[in-house]
Formats: structure tokens, C-alpha cells, sequence
């Protein structure tokens, strides 16, 4: 039995029987032969079409058959504790499990299990790259069983992602899922619908997922003409402007505010009398231009590739050059940086990852700090937080913060307990939060001549990720990083021997490839390297007859294919060595303490600081973390309070550079922190109560749009809609308002005979002496004929063609008009909260006119739809 905690007893303990029965049935499982395996899924398979269920009886079976695949494979066994972990997760709840105890593995046990439904199991992870090791790792075991898999990656086209979307199991990004299922709602065809009905999810990392990118919605936009000298213009006003007189800064909300003195300024630079003049709004365009100018800085939030803003996802430090900030911001951040400024953007389609992925049946996670979240992931995803405990007893130590009265003082300290630990040999992972930051600590490590690595999103950096996570581990290492939390990799102490391996297989074979002789320095050289480090580092290794034969003063010709041949004597002696020296270094490490984890900041929650710490004391290696904080950092600036206040200025005349030590600070700190949790879960809870009202919108709007998608013929939609708004218009007609503005009606008159083609007189005085039935009898008819002449005149031609004609006019008013409504949608949310100083409640008058505004776009797919069919001419 495991040592479960005393508060996950209860939870855990209905698994152990299972984790017995599959326990039990993987011994007869051993005997089986491939083919015998294969059989056994296929029989699996058969009993879910059976029953449409998957009974314990199926669950404990897959899961032993998947446990040998893996031992067939890729040699890797599930842990009792990954079966458990399994076991969770097949239950739609989230298994929080320690970084190292095999996540990407335990992963594989519910999606083969619910892979035998043939209805698509996605498995979900937050970048490509893990995605593609993942599908390539993972994936022998999938194939070994006869199950597809499929991979999904951004830059993939159409025919691809179908293809992968139809397999068994598919491995993808949470924005790739996302994106394409917008775009699947945007389709003019069934066969450009690349996913399936949802049906069960697994999501890596979830609590980065649902909770840390649940601020931020998926969003399609579509290009719009724009005048890029108005972003240019406000960006040279903005920086005119003085703070707190022209303007006032909100640094929790990042908004701006601009004074009655600053419109005044804004006003005579610009010449004009209202800053807010809804035909030219220059107050957006200037306070865009202010935020992009104090918010939104370079290397923190985006950095500049290819004369392009791309920027950087602040959760896991890598780049989105497909992302673009909406409202007019990236144009702002691009005139800031003198970058051209490319076309405006409007909201196309539009998710949040909380209403997104609570459409699955079925939806589990995994991570290794979900537990001080599981209030919020069960109260809006309904997702219990399951503790699984580790295979091997923890052994990290986390020691207290070191406060520092002001960020240089706190970097400084930084610095020296880095170079004090790369003297003793001890590997090193400081975690920052932007580009920025890592560079500085880069540049202050360089002064005390200590080497060192740098990941962050920056190309050059980037490139080298895999290589710099596989020798971070490695004695004297010291890496820098930007969030942790998004790359996927485990720290191995002594450095990765696989990755090593690998390194040396490539070299083998680019030796084998080209001939080794004196006009070919490159595989000359690489031979003597390897030769020469063997017997610099490995005095035992018999390689007397291998240098003998490998005459490194006189390679000749004819000995070329003897040299291949030997070579690969040569990477089995390597082989040795590496694993030797391997053993050697993980030993020495772990006497030094293991992994050093620095913190240089703390996050806006104890999450996202255990996910950093999480890098250190894998799979029961001995390791330590610690942060190093400052008073000035922006959480504690922010949400410190006067507590904070008052030991800056107590502590203002001590030195510096020693770290500060109070119990009333260190109760400070903690409720500052607290208070960032809070603050940005009410943010996240509220974006979910109103993306709750579009969502309801977004479902009745996406039905009815599937529903047309699937129709073959249109029309009663077309007549419908056309009898309604005649209607509409046989009201306004007859409305005694309506007939004394004379000149508006008369206009109105006009266009309505150019779209129903009336060859003879049609006024106002006609209009006032026949009833309201006549007059609707009278303009269905005509509507009637319209129709009918379009369509015979067509016909002659293609019998399809108008039937597809109505159907793409009724598809892109649907698009039109809720491209609209979106942006409806988000000004009633930016002003909505106004109504509070009426003392009214925000969130119910945004029901009330979201409603409203609902009503009207539904009438407007109407005028748009009729509108279009009447005024083209489709021959």
C-alpha cells in the first residue's frame, strides 16, 4: 500500500482494487506474444461496441496491455503509482504528480483505454515540441496496439489536420484545438470541418491551461483598412504627456486615465475640439499608444524578429508570432518601435479556454501543482484534485526567502550565490520572469566571470533549448531560464545520458558517412577528439589494439572501410565510458545537495512558484530551492499595502545588501501574494461570468450555423426570414411617425422598389389608402417572384447554382453579423461598468443589453441574408 496523505486516504483508496486486478492480470498478460496483444485490443474493442461502456472489466485489461506495450517498446514499465495516476485520470479528475514521476507516460494508459472507442482521445500539451516527442515517444506504444495516432502542429495545412484529427489518439496544442475549432465555425463547407464531435481530453500541465491562460481568450481576426499615420501621430503625442498631470496610471489593471488636463493638451496638439468624437476617437488611439509606451515593453512582453512585434507568452516564455493584440494595440506597440504598421484587426471568432473545454464529455488533466488551485478548477471545469504519490520518498528542501530592501541589492545576492555554488560544482536553475531580467542576471554573472546558459524566448537561445535542459543538470551548470512551467523537460542530475547517446549516434554516423582520410579534416577530426578524450578521461579502457589499427598520424585510403567498420567498436568503448562517467557525476552531485533552484520573483501564486521549485528533487533526487525577493518587485508594489511601507522605511538607513529578517514581514509578504491570488481569480472568475452570457449566444449562434452547414437547401429559411422582415417593414410603412418624416420615407421607398423590382408607381399615398394585410400580400408576392425569376434563370444554367447561392449569402450573413455582435459585445463590456455608480449590479445590466444586442443581430442576419439575395445579380 502507498503512503497516501491522511486527506486523499478516502479518495484514493476505491483505486486499490483495480490497481490489484490489473496487477494480477498482467502476469498472464506477460505470456502473450505481439500478435496474441494485439488480439487482445481488438477483443477490447468489440466488447465497448457491444455495451457503448467502459466497464472495469475493459479499464483493467487495456490498462495491463498497455503496461507491457510500454515494456515491449520503450522499455519503461508504469509504476503502481502511474497505474494509479492512470486511473484518475480515466475518471475525468486531475492527478497532481510530482515533475520526473512520468506524466507523459501515465498519460498513455486512459488515452489507450478510451481510444477503443474510435471516437478520438486528444491529448493536449502546452507547446509543438512537446507535442512531437510526445507523439513520437508515446506513440510506438499506440502502434504496437493497433491504435492510430495523429499529430497536429501549427503549421500544418488543412488535409493534415483532418487526417490527424481522424486517428485514435491525437497529440496537439491547446491553441491549435482551440483555433481549429473556431475555424471549423467558419467553414462554407462540411468537407472543410477538420474535427470530430468531442468526445474525452487530456490535458498536460492544466493548471497552466485553465487557470494561468484563462485571462487571455482565443481570438480569430480578419484584416480591416486602417490609416497607420493615426497610431504614429498618437504614439509622438503620447510621449508629450506628463504622468500624474496629463494622465494617471492603474499599474493592477494596466488602464490608463487620461486628466481633464491632458484631453485639454491632447486637443490643441491635434487641433480639434472633441478628443472624443465617435467619427474619429483619437482618446483610444492616444491612451493605446500611452499603454504600449509604459506596459508593454520590449523583451518582457514581446520582443522585435524580422521587423515584427512577436510576442511572448508570459506563462511559458515562448514565442506566438501568429498572435496579435486586439483594439488597436499591437498597431500601437508597432509605432512605438517604428515597425510598419501592418492593417487593423476585428474580432472574427472568438473562446475563452474555460467555456472551450467544458464542451468535452469527458475531461482530465494532469500537473504537478494543482492542489492550492482545486477550488477554482472544481467550481468552474467541476474537477476534483487528486494527490498521487511519488515512487520514490521527497527529498527537496525549500528554504525560507532571502528579502532584500530593493532590486539591485536582491540581484547582486543573486549573482554571488551563484558564483559560490558553480566554485563547488553544484548545478544551478535561476528562474526569471521576462528577457529582461535573465539578461541581467547574464550580465552580472559575466562580472563575476562565472559561465553560463541563457533560455529564453529569444531565437538564438531558443534553438539550443533541448541541449541546454539536457546539461543543466551537469556539474559547475548554471542555467538561466524564463518560466519553467512551459518546457516540458526534466533536469536530470549529472546531465542526460540519453540525450548524450543520441549526440554520439549522430556523430557515428556522419564519421561512417564521409571518408576518412587527409582531404576530409571534418570526420579526421571528430575521430582524434573522441580518441583523445577517452584516454584523457578513462585510463581503464582497453584501447591499445583500436589505436593500432586507427593510425591517427596516417590515415590512407585503404583503410577507409576497416576504419567504418571499427567505428562502431569505437561508440561501444564511448558508450562506457559515458555511462561511467554518468554514475560518477550523478554521485558527486547528489553529495553536493542536487539541483539549486533560484527564484528571482514571486509569481501571482503559490502555484506557479511550486512549479519552478518543482525542477528540483526529481524522482526522489535530493535537491533545495529558494527565493530571492525584493521590496520593489511589482507583487509586493503592488499589493504590499502600508505594511510594506512601513519596513521600507524602517529598514531604509541598514545596509542593503543584507537580506532583511521579520516575522512581521515575512507575514506581509505571504498576504501580499494572497492578495495577488485573490485579485487574479476575481479577474478569471469574472471574464467566465460574462464570456458565460456570450457563450450561451456563441452556442445558439454555432448550432444554428452547423445546422445550415449540414442543409442542403435553404430556401424556407430564405422565405421565412424575407416574410418577417416584410412584415417588419409593413409596420414601419404604415406607423403614422414614419409617414410624416416624408423625405426619410420616401428614400426608404426607393431602395425597397430597386430590391423588389417595381415597374410602376409605389408612393406614400398609395401606401396610406390600402391595409396592412394588402400591402404585406402585396410585397410577399413580389418578394415571391424575385425569388423565383432568380432562380429559373439560374437553373437554366446549373441546376445547384442558386440552391448554393442562398445557402453562402444565409452562411456569411451569419459571419458578418456575428463578427459584429462580437465587437457589440466587447464595447457594452468595456462601458458596462459604469452602471455601478448608478448602483446598479454590472454583470446583470450586461445580461440585460447582451440580450438586447442578441435580439437585434438576429434581425440583422435577417436584413443582411435578404438584403443580399435581392440586390445580386447572380447571372
Amino acid at each position: 500500500m502507498f503512503n497516501f496523505l491522511a486527506n486523499e486516504k478516502n479518495l484514493i483508496k476505491k483505486y486499490q482494487p483495480l490497481l490489484n486486478h490489473i496487477n494480477i492480470f498482467e502476469n498472464n498478460v506477460k505470456n502473450f506474444t505481439d500478435d496474441l496483444l494485439k488480439e487482445q485490443i481488438w477483443k477490447l474493442k468489440k466488447k465497448y461496441l457491444l455495451n457503448q461502456k467502459l466497464s472495469e472489466d475493459i479499464v483493467i485489461e487495456s490498462f495491463a496491455l498497455t503496461r507491457e506495450a510500454a515494456v515491449r517498446t520503450i522499455g519503461l514499465r508504469h509504476f503502481d503509482q502511474q497505474i494509479l495516476g492512470g486511473l484518475v485520470l480515466n475518471d475525468g479528475k486531475i492527478a497532481e504528480m510530482k515533475t520526473g514521476e512520468g506524466k507523459t507516460l501515465v498519460a498513455t494508459l486512459p488515452a489507450v483505454t478510451n481510444g477503443l472507442t474510435q471516437n478520438g482521445v486528444h491529448l493536449v500539451t502546452v507547446n509543438d515540441y512537446l507535442a512531437k516527442r510526445d507523439v513520437e515517444w508515446m506513440g510506438k506504444i499506440y502502434h504496437f496496439l493497433g491504435l492510430s495516432v495523429g499529430l497536429v502542429q501549427s503549421e500544418m495545412q488543412f488535409s493534415e489536420r483532418k487526417k490527424s484529427y481522424k486517428k485514435d489518439i491525437t497529440y496537439i496544442t491547446n491553441s491549435e484545438l482551440g483555433f481549429d475549432y473556431l475555424r471549423d465555425n467558419m467553414t462554407f463547407s462540411v468537407d472543410q470541418i477538420v474535427q470530430r464531435p468531442f468526445n474525452y481530453c487530456i490535458i498536460d500541465e492544466i493548471d497552466s491551461i485553465l487557470i494561468d491562460e484563462a485571462r487571455t481568450p482565443l481570438i480569430i481576426s480578419g484584416e480591416v483598412p486602417t490609416n497607420p499615420n493615426i497610431y504614429i501621430q498618437a504614439s509622438q503625442i503620447s510621449k508629450y504627456l506628463k504622468k500624474n498631470e496629463d494622465f494617471e496610471v492603474n499599474e493592477k489593471t494596466t488602464n490608463i486615465n487620461l486628466t481633464e488636463k491632458g484631453i485639454r493638451r491632447i486637443e490643441k496638439i491635434l487641433g480639434i475640439i472633441n478628443l472624443f468624437e465617435a467619427q474619429q476617437p483619437w482618446s483610444v488611439y492616444v491612451v493605446n499608444a500611452l499603454r504600449a509606451e509604459i506596459f508593454f515593453l520590449r523583451n518582457v512582453q514581446y520582443i522585435i524578429k524580422d521587423n515584427k512585434i512577436i510576442i511572448v507568452d508570459e506563462f511559458t516564455g515562448r514565442m506566438m508570432p501568429e498572435r496579435r493584440w486586439n483594439n488597436g494595440l499591437h498597431e500601437s506597440v508597432e509605432a512605438k518601435e517604428n515597425i510598419p504598421v501592418k492593417k487593423s484587426s476585428e474580432q472574427l471568432a472568438a473562446i475563452t479556454y474555460q467555456n472551450f473545454f467544458i464542451m468535452y464529455p469527458k475531461l482530465s488533466g494532469m500537473t504537478g501543482t494543482a492542489k492550492t488551485a482545486e477550488a477554482e478548477l472544481e467550481k468552474i471545469y467541476n474537477l476534483e484534485v487528486l494527490v498521487i504519490p511519488t515512487a520514490r520518498p521527497f527529498q527537496r528542501e525549500d528554504l525560507t526567502d532571502r528579502v532584500y530592501i530593493n532590486e539591485i541589492s536582491k540581484w547582486k545576492a543573486v549573482a554571488k550565490e551563484c558564483a559560490l555554488l558553480y566554485k563547488i560544482g553544484r548545478p544551478v536553475l535561476v528562474g526569471t520572469n521576462s528577457i529582461e531580467k535573465s539578461e541581467v542576471v547574464s550580465v552580472l554573472l559575466n562580472d563575476y566571470e562565472v559561465p553560463h546558459k541563457v533560455l529564453n524566448a529569444k531565437p538564438e537561445n531558443l534553438k539550443l533549448e533541448s541541449e541546454i535542459i539536457a546539461e543543466a543538470g551537469c556539474r559547475n551548470s548554471i542555467t538561466i531560464s524564463t518560466n519553467m512551467s512551459g518546457r516540458g523537460t526534466d533536469i536530470i542530475l549529472g546531465g542526460s545520458l540519453s540525450f548524450k547517446m543520441k549526440k554520439l549516434s549522430k556523430i557515428l554516423i556522419l564519421t561512417k558517412k564521409f571518408p576518412i582520410n587527409n582531404k576530409n579534416p571534418f570526420s579526421f577530426f571528430i575521430l582524434k577528439k573522441f580518441i583523445e578524450n577517452i584516454r584523457e578521461n578513462e585510463k581503464n579502457l582497453s584501447l591499445e589494439k583500436l589505436e593500432l589499427f586507427l593510425n591517427l598520424d596516417s590515415f590512407s585510403t585503404k583503410k577507409n572501410k576497416k576504419i567504418k567498420k571499427f567505428l562502431t567498436i569505437l561508440f561501444f568503448y564511448l558508450k562506457i565510458y559515458c555511462k561511467k562517467s554518468y554514475i560518477k557525476e550523478r554521485t558527486y552531485i547528489q553529495e553536493l545537495g542536487g539541483l539549486f533552484v533560484i527564484g528571482t520573483e514571486r509569481h501571482e501564486s503559490r502555484r506557479i512558484d511550486n512549479q519552478l521549485r518543482g525542477r528540483a528533487g526529481r524522482q526522489g533526487d535530493l535537491g533545495s530551492s529558494r527565493f530571492f525577493i525584493s521590496l520593489e518587485d511589482k507583487t509586493f508594489r503592488l499589493f504590499g499595502g502600508k505594511n510594506i511601507e512601513k519596513i521600507i522605511n524602517t529598514f531604509e538607513l541598514q545596509n542593503d545588501e543584507l537580506p532583511l529578517e521579520s516575522k512581521l514581514l515575512g507575514r506581509s509578504l505571504d498576504l501580499a501574494q494572497e492578495k495577488v491570488e485573490n485579485y487574479y481569480y476575481e479577474m478569471r472568475k469574472q471574464i467566465y461570468d460574462y464570456d458565460e452570457v456570450l457563450n450561451q449566444q456563441r452556442r445558439a449562434f454555432y448550432f444554428n450555423r452547423s445546422y445550415v452547414l449540414k442543409t442542403s437547401i435553404v430556401r424556407n429559411w430564405v422565405i421565412c426570414f424575407g416574410e418577417f422582415l416584410l412584415f417588419e417593414i409593413v409596420i414601419y410603412l404604415k406607423d403614422p411617425k414614419s409617414q410624416k418624416n416624408i423625405e426619410a420615407l420616401e428614400n426608404d421607398l426607393i431602395n425597397l422598389k430597386k430590391l423588389l423590382g417595381f415597374s410602376f408607381n409605389f408612393d406614400i399615398q398609395m401606401i396610406k389608402k390600402i391595409s396592412h394585410v394588402l400591402l404585406f400580400n402585396f410585397l410577399r408576392e413580389q418578394f415571391w417572384l424575385v425569388c423565383d425569376l432568380k432562380e429559373i434563370s439560374c437553373n437554366s444554367i446549373n441546376q445547384s447554382f442558386y440552391t448554393e447561392f442562398e445557402k453562402t449569402c444565409l452562411l456569411e450573413a451569419i459571419d458578418f453579423c456575428w463578427s459584429e455582435h462580437l465587437q457589440k459585445m466587447t464595447d457594452l463590456r468595456d462601458s458596462i461598468g459604469w452602471t455601478v455608480y448608478a448602483q446598479r449590479d454590472p454583470l446583470v445590466e450586461y445580461k440585460y443589453e447582451g440580450y438586447r444586442i442578441f435580439i437585434m443581430t438576429l434581425k440583422q442576419i435577417m436584413n443582411y441574408l435578404i438584403v443580399a439575395i435581392l440586390s445580386t445579380n447572380v447571372v
